[in-house]
């Protein structure tokens, strides 16, 4: 069963079929591809950072006609690579060479070739070019994208061995040469193409920056961290060996950074986290009464105040 394979075989990326609808009218949902390779954090600020880039990285992918195909085969190796120790710092993967759709005359994958993002990178700045360096004159149809993007999507070639090579974490998120720009920077880019709002992306670099210094090694990962605090427990014995004393310390101190009350700066740097607590947190009740006509005046008359609110009924004509 398909179904049954892929599920135990390959964890970090999930080919989802369509599930069965319940009647005719129900909406078609069809095939997705489920990134599953997120480990769960020790803070809000860690895990809402590794969502949120996902989900943009998603969207740059399919609005950039990115390809990052590789061999299944190597996909496993990856996976094997990830469990050694320090993997995040020191640990190769194979990853995709070049994302964008090879240029006329390009011999083969990594064989001899200038990928889109090499042309843009030497480009010269008096000719306009797209976001793949290809010339804002080249035969395009009436969405702007160029012919050569649609007939190849997703980068062909003749050799798939040498589509793709080893890289660092740091390689893979911030770029390598000119021909591979990086995941990251590119998730810039798409933050600029559709003009993201000034305080989405206030947030979203925050969250970026932070998974470039993982990536960078700037900061340690949780796992490091980790190991770290046991090898300096005076407890531990330096036999592997990890006693009730141990572990409950250490359980303690992820308790106390996942509610900001410890601060590790080479787990988080100068990020801090706020600190959480239960205090009130259960005060409020969800009231489903209706709201006195009074009231509501009053709200809806303070929310047409704030300023983006005004902004936008300007911008509209509105009263």
């Amino acid at each position: 069963h398909f179904e049954s394979i892929q599920s135990t075989n390959w964890q970090t990326v999930r080919w989802k079929p369509p599930p069965p609808r319940n009647s005719p009218n129900d909406p078609h949902i069809g095939w997705r591809t489920e990134f599953r390779s997120m480990e769960m954090q020790l803070t809000d600020f860690e895990n809402a950072a590794f969502t949120v880039f996902i989900v943009l990285l998603t969207r740059t992918i399919l609005t950039f006609d990115l390809n990052l195909y590789i061999p299944l085969s190597r996909v496993d190796a990856n996976m094997q690579r990830a469990h050694s120790r320090n993997a995040a710092a020191k640990g190769k993967f194979f990853f995709r060479r070049h994302m964008a759709p090879l240029e006329e005359g390009d011999d083969g994958y990594g064989v001899k070739y200038s990928s889109m993002f090499a042309r843009v990178a030497s480009t010269d700045e008096s000719t306009p070019t797209s976001i793949f360096g290809a010339s804002t004159y080249d035969d395009v149809d009436e969405k702007g994208v160029s012919k050569q993007r649609r007939k190849a999507p997703v980068a062909p070639g003749s050799d798939e061995e040498n589509s793709y090579e080893e890289m660092s974490m740091k390689e893979i998120m911030t770029g390598k040469g000119d021909y591979f720009p990086g995941l990251i920077p590119l998730v810039r880019a798409y933050l600029d193409y559709v003009q993201c709002d000034t305080t989405s992306h206030a947030h979203i670099t925050r969250y970026l920056d932070f998974i470039e210094q993982r990536a960078t090694s700037a900061l340690v990962t949780p796992a490091t961290w980790m190991r770290k605090f046991v090898r300096e427990h005076p407890a531990y014995k330096g036999d592997s060996n990890l006693n009730q004393e141990i572990a409950y310390d250490l359980m303690i101190a992820c308790k106390e950074i996942g509610e900001g009350v410890r601060h590790e700066p080479e787990l988080l740097g100068d990020f801090h986290i706020d600190p959480i607590s239960t205090s009130g947190a259960y005060d409020v009740k969800l009231e489903g009464r209706k709201v006195k006509n009074d009231d509501l005046f009053e709200l809806l008359s303070r929310y047409t105040n704030r300023q983006s609110f005004s902004a936008t009924r300007r911008n509209s004509g509105a009263m």
